[in-house]
Formats: structure tokens, C-alpha cells, sequence
């Protein structure tokens, strides 16, 4: 059962305060980062650290869209609904804002129009060959609206022009047709395929590997604006 919504908080402060004493004068506070918005056919869309506040809609979500979500999320014991309980989802931030300190991941939620309508993740995140790989999914009700298009534009500026990265991966299900039309449309390109690499949807599984890099978008952005017509600042 959930917990309600008014303990999340809580649920955050305590799981917080009970980790080892010696770790909490060494935690440096991860800052928070907004990317936009832009708008795209009448939407402003934007990139954002992820918030304990954000429970609700994501767990919303992606009950309303398991069916198009699990047969390509990584395989568990535990049940969907048991997956995607609020103290789930506080776990899932702590985890990701330890892990943005040490510089080995960059949480982000895509926000349009001001609501959560999904997460777009570094993870990965190697400085010294300065390579990292992307995890993304979206609410299917803003699929198909130019939104993949914005975000790559987003997410390219930072993570090439701010981050210094050189290679960002992205390994996809053979089968996730959908998936794969989105990393394309983002300006990545498919370097090949990879036998058993996950277990996925209850079973190991093939995936493509896309990829995209710094010179390859720079090529893109030279060749003329990446945007799309509808885009606006």
C-alpha cells in the first residue's frame, strides 16, 4: 500500500538522516538544474532535477502506461504496482542526487506545460573517457508532438557544450520499434546490435546500441538549426 501522500516528505527526511553519520559532512549538495523551456506546437517543454513532489504523477504514469513500458524495463521479482510506490520513488531520487554529487549521473525529468510527463537520464557519466549513456521515457499521451526532438536539443547543448562529453549510448530493445524512431529523430545512429544484453520484460533480450557524439552534432548543427519549425524561446 502507498503511503500517503503528505508522508513522502517524511519518508525522505528519515531515510536521509539514518544513513552512516560519517557520510553526511562529506555530501556536497548537487545543484539544481532547469533546461528551458522551449515550446513546441504550443507546449512549453523543459529538463529538471527530479523532486520528492514528483511521486504522485510519476507513479500515475507509469501505471496508466505499463503495458508499453515493462515489456522493455528491466526485469524484477516484484510486481509493477509494487515497483511504483512513493517510498519507491524517494529511494529512486536519493539514490539518483548521491549519485549526481560523485559526478556519475545527471537525473532529469521532462516537464511540459509545468507537469512531470516523464524522466531523461545520465547515467554512466565517465570523465575520463567522457562518455555516458541516456535512459529516457515519456507519458504516451505527449509522444508524437515534437517533444523528443526538443529535448534533444536540450539535452545535446548541455551535455556536449556544458558537460564536455564526447559519446553519449543508448542501448535499446531490438523489438522497442518506438524507442528507436525517438533516438533517431534525437540525432543518434545505430552502431550495431548486442546478443542477450538485458533482461527485460521477464526475459534476456537483444538490443541495438545508439549512439551519438559531440562531432556528430556539431556536424548536424553546422549543416544548418537542428530545431524544428514549431520551436520557439
Amino acid at each position: 500500500m502507498d503511503l500517503p501522500k503528505t508522508r513522502v516528505a517524511v519518508v525522505a527526511a528519515a531515510r536521509f538522516h539514518l544513513r552512516p553519520l560519517r557520510r553526511i559532512h562529506l555530501a556536497r549538495r548537487a545543484p539544481a538544474l532547469h533546461l528551458g523551456p522551449v515550446v513546441v506546437g504550443g507546449h512549453e517543454v523543459a529538463l529538471r532535477s527530479p523532486r520528492l513532489s514528483d511521486a504522485t504523477a510519476w507513479r500515475e504514469i507509469r501505471l496508466r502506461d505499463q503495458r508499453l513500458i515493462e515489456p522493455y524495463w528491466v526485469s524484477s521479482a516484484l510486481s509493477w504496482p509494487e515497483r511504483h510506490t512513493e517510498t519507491v520513488w524517494v529511494d529512486e531520487c536519493l539514490q539518483s542526487r548521491k549519485a549526481a554529487r560523485a559526478g556519475l549521473a545527471l537525473p532529469m525529468v521532462v516537464e511540459i506545460d509545468g507537469r512531470f510527463a516523464g524522466q531523461c537520464n545520465l547515467e554512466r557519466i565517465d570523465v575520463r573517457t567522457k562518455t555516458a549513456e541516456l535512459g529516457i521515457w515519456l507519458d504516451a499521451r505527449v509522444t508524437g508532438k515534437g517533444v523528443c526532438s526538443v529535448l534533444g536539443v536540450l539535452l545535446a547543448d548541455y551535455v556536449f557544450g556544458t558537460l564536455g562529453l564526447r559519446r553519449v549510448t543508448a542501448p535499446i530493445c531490438v523489438d522497442n520499434a518506438a524507442a528507436a524512431k525517438r533516438a533517431e529523430r534525437v540525432g543518434m545512429r545505430r552502431e550495431g546490435t548486442m546478443a542477450s544484453f538485458l533482461d527485460v520484460g521477464g526475459c534476456r533480450r537483444d538490443h541495438d546500441m545508439w549512439a551519438i557524439t559531440s562531432d556528430m552534432w556539431a556536424q548536424a548543427s553546422n549543416m544548418g538549426d537542428p530545431r524544428p519549425d514549431n520551436i520557439q524561446h
